[in-house]
Formats: C-alpha cells, structure tokens, sequence
C-alpha cells in the first residue's frame, strides 16, 4: 500500500460472502487498510461461480467472476480450507496479529470453527470482531439464515415499496446488504476509536434488517404517532400533487418530475403544453385532487420527448427534473467523467481481463493520498505471501500445506455454460438491452488497451 493512507497499518481478516462484509471492508480497503480475504476452495463465494467477463467459462473461469471483482479490490486472498486442523490453525494465527475479524457467516458457522469472540479474545486481548448477520444474535430470528430479499422484507422497506394498490416491490439489487456494510464500516471506525481510548476491542453484533429498518423511521413513526400505516403510493408524494416518474421516446426511458406551486405549474406548461392546455389543471387543489388524471396528462406529453433534452428543458425553467439513468448511461456520464468516478483497474494477467472501469471511493477529500486501487485477487494468490511473510512459516510447512491442499489456487467445480450466448438471448428478449459494439464504447471513452 502507498504511504498516506488514512487507515494505513490496520489489518482485517475477512471471512465473507457475498456483499454485507465485502463491501464494508472493500470500503476501508479504498481507505488503505490491509484486508486479507479469507477464502475455501472446497465452499468457494457464491460470486465466483456467476457472471464471468466475456462469459468465458474456460480455464480458471473463477477469476474472471466480475461480481466478486468488484466487491474484492485492494484486498489479499488467502485460501484456506478451515476443515482441517492446520488451516483452522493458520486462521488463528493470522486473527492474532490482525486488528479487525469480520464475518457475515451464521453464529452456528463461527461456533463450529471456535471463531467466537470470547474464543477470539483469548488469542488477542483487543481484536475487535464484527458478526454481520440478517437477524443479529439475540432474539428468536438469531438463528435464522438470511439472505438480501428476505430481510428487506422483514426490515419493513418491502412494505412501504411499491405501487399504489399493488403489492410490495423490491429492487433488483439486495439493498439491505449495502446498507449493513455502510453501517458496519461506521461500526468498526467507531471501535478503533474506542480501542484507541481504552485499549479494548469490541464485539460488533451488526443485525442487517435493523440497519434498513433505521432508514424508516417515517413509517414506524406514524403508526406510533397516529396509529397509521403507510400506504404504497409508487413515485408519488403525499404533499406534492406532481411528484413521479413519467415514460420519454425511446425504450425504457423517463424522467423524472416534480411541480409544487403555481408558479412551478406555469413554468411546465410552457414548456410541454405550447398548444394549450384543459384550465382545470392551473387549481392547485385540482391537481392534487386528480393525481391519476394529471399523470397521464403529463405522461401523454412526456413521452413525445428525448428525457435528458426534456430534463434540460425543464431545469432551465427553475423545474425539478432529473432523466432515469441506467447502468450504461451512467458509465458514458459526463458529469461522473468530470468527478473521476470510474477508474480503470488493472487485473491479474492471466485473467485476460483488460484494465476495466469500475466505481471508485464515492467521496472526495482534500488531503494528497495515493488512492490508485489494486486489482482484484485471484484465487489463493497470497497464499505464500500470508503464510511465511506474516506468519513465519518455513518453506517446508508452506508446501505442506499446499501439497495437502490445505492452501489451495484452483477450484474443483465445472463452470455452468450459458444455455445461449448473448445475442441470441437478446433476440429472445431476455435481456432488457444488449450493445454489441460495448467493447470498442469502453476502450474509445477509457483509452483501454487489450
């Protein structure tokens, strides 16, 4: 790591999966804490099994896992199968020179490899452990297994998301998951500051549909209050009678509108309505009155326009407008060029994945650090590295341990092939949108050489 990084010096052991813990410590990674991931070849990440560059399955098709990528940069992998005694053995030993132990597997998980904290403490007085399960470890949900869908829908979210007179809807990403690391990234800074103080670690107990539960406080508090519960009104605004998303020309494009006042109203008919308008609509009360009537009114008129020229149109009138971007639009955004949010990341060479764009920290500071990110690991490839440059081992022991494959580089498991490749399944319409030329898009706005 390059000198001047704030969290510089500190060292986490990661035993997770998935996002809730990978993304909390890729975060604290960007900050340039040493995160070393700890990794089976035998029960290997769920994201190294899914969604590889290029679809290639050939060869050490693991590696080339984009998901796990993402959640993995600046980290170490060190592949150890905890099963048997020496790499159970090994993990202990690399906990007890180590700051931090975060995990999001279940408390059964940690028991059965005397992973607990009060195992933990004897081994290192001040480490501090981090436990990020759905449920937390008190409570009759304690033992439950958990997964992002499921405890977005316990956390409460599920039922405050959707369309009016719909049943509830959830994203496609698992937010709950993001929303624990963010909490947990705050929880494991807040512990170092109490270690700094006192000299103790500390047990953090994360419960992840608590962590979205906090973020609705509104719908809690107005049953508390007024023994009410919150109706699913889509995109809608109960004080404001324009509030929502509205369809634009082209596929699967809106924009986003929000009009308040009169004066706002008047502005937005300028703008869309040059050839008249039905006078009704100018009463506020009316307008908040007949939301559905104004809606499809606002739609019938959106949808004649391209979104971000709409959005433009609208701003420069004082009118609250944002278009939807997608995944693409967002990667091509000028303003996100402007910000150097995406930054090209290398990858190992025998990936064959070319320097990649990815999203980078998503904050800026003041102060001069070097925060070039590291490519993403392979699987083991600090194996050796962990085992004699931090835990003494000899030469002999290291290769025992490899030769055993008690360290390991390679998985075991075949690769599933896609049943069609790419263009076929957008001939299908099974992908929502496919560009053929993404490649030569990337490489012409991120210089990226192959």
């Amino acid at each position: 790591m390059s000198r001047g990084r704030i969290l510089e010096g500190l060292r986490i052991v990661e035993l997770g999966q998935l996002i809730a813990v990978p993304y909390a410590t890729k975060l604290l990674a960007d900050m340039g804490a040493e995160v070393i991931r700890i990794e089976s070849a035998k029960r290997p990440d769920i994201y190294r099994l899914s969604d590889y560059y290029d679809e290639r399955i050939d060869g050490e098709y693991w590696n080339r896992a984009i998901n796990f990528n993402e959640q993995n940069r600046n980290k170490r992998s060190f592949c150890v199968e905890l099963d048997k005694n020496e790499g159970n053995d090994a993990l202990l030993e690399l906990i007890s020179i180590s700051d931090v132990f975060a995990s999001n597997f279940t408390p059964r998980v940690m028991k059965k490899y005397g992973l607990e904290y009060q195992d933990l403490i004897k081994i290192k007085p001040d480490i501090i452990v981090v436990s990020s399960t759905g449920y937390g470890h008190s409570g009759p949900w304690s033992s439950f297994g958990a997964i992002g869908f499921g405890t977005e829908a316990a956390s409460g979210l599920s039922s405050t998301t959707g369309y009016k007179g719909e049943g509830p809807s959830q994203p496609e990403i698992p937010y709950p998951d993001y929303t624990a690391a963010e909490h947990t990234v705050y929880g494991i800074l807040s512990a170092l500051l109490y270690r700094m103080e006192t000299g103790k670690g500390q047990f953090l107990n994360v419960s992840q549909s608590e962590c979205v539960t906090s973020t609705i406080p509104e719908a809690i508090l107005d049953f508390t209050a007024n023994e009410v519960v919150v109706e699913r009104i889509g995109n809608d605004n109960a004080e404001i009678p324009l509030h929502g998303c509205f369809p634009c020309k082209g596929f699967d494009d809106w924009v986003a509108i929000v009009v308040d006042s009169n004066s706002e109203w008047e502005m937005l008919i300028s703008v869309m309505f040059s050839e008249g308008h039905d006078p009704k609509f100018d009463k506020y009360d009316y307008r908040d009155l007949n939301r559905e009537e104004l809606h499809q009114l606002i739609s019938s008129k959106t949808i004649e326009h391209d979104k971000i020229v709409l959005m433009k149109m609208l701003q420069e009138r004082g009118i609250r407008a944002g278009a939807v971007l997608n995944g693409e639009e967002l990667l091509f955004n000028e303003h996100l060029k402007h910000r150097q949010f995406f930054e090209l990341l290398d990858h190992d060479t025998s990936t064959g994945i070319p320097a990649l764009p990815y999203p980078s920290r998503p904050w800026k500071m003041d102060i001069s650090m070097d925060l070039k990110n590291l490519p993403p690991p392979t699987l083991g490839h600090d194996n050796r590295f962990v085992s004699i440059d931090l835990l003494g081992h000899s030469d002999k022991h290291y290769n025992y341990l490899t030769n055993n494959q008690i360290l390991a580089r390679k998985l075991d498991i075949p690769s599933k092939k896609p049943d069609t490749n790419r263009a076929q399944r957008n001939q299908n319409q099974e992908i929502h949108k496919y560009d053929p030329d993404f490649k030569a898009r990337i490489q012409k706005e991120f210089m990226v050489n192959e």
